[in-house]
């Protein structure tokens, strides 16, 4: 079987460089930077849903989270347990729908961190990081189809 896949007749090796990429650097570089981008944001959005889960379960001690959370609140982080680390894998392998969900989800907490009666300044700063990300997105993916035309 392994004869038969190094003879042309199987998938091709799989390679931990992306070589559609590499090879177009040069020729490309906005298509390039929106590809560092993608990987960049899958890195922070697995991050951020590894911290959600963690307050989910109540990682680092405190009260149970399930009984200290208000039922909207929770809810919320249900959603974005979910959505952040789907999120992230969309946005690591490049594909439309790991955007799509990346920016429902950035506009969703958005959307909550505004219904907050006073945010916190971590939650401010986090709605203005997702502002800039989501405003860098649109520059890289506007610029990448003009250099692609």
């Amino acid at each position: 079987m392994a004869a038969q896949d190094d003879e042309g007749g199987g998938l091709p090796a799989i390679s931990l460089r992306e070589s559609r990429f590499a090879d177009d650097r040069q020729a490309r570089p906005w298509s390039f930077r929106l590809f560092v981008f993608l990987r960049a944001m899958a890195a922070i959005e697995l991050v951020r849903g590894l911290v959600t889960w963690g307050a989910l379960l109540g990682v680092g001690g405190g009260p149970d989270p399930l009984d200290a959370t208000p039922r909207d609140a929770l809810i919320a982080t249900v959603v974005f347990a979910a959505a952040d680390p789907v999120a992230a894998v969309g946005l690591w392998i490049g594909a439309a729908w790991g955007v799509a969900i990346w920016l429902l989800a950035a506009l969703a907490h958005l959307f909550t961190v505004g219904l907050v009666g006073a945010p916190s300044a971590a939650s401010l700063a986090l709605g203005g990081f997702e502002l800039a990300a989501m405003l860098a997105y649109l520059v890289l993916s506007l610029k990448a189809r003009r250099e692609a035309d």
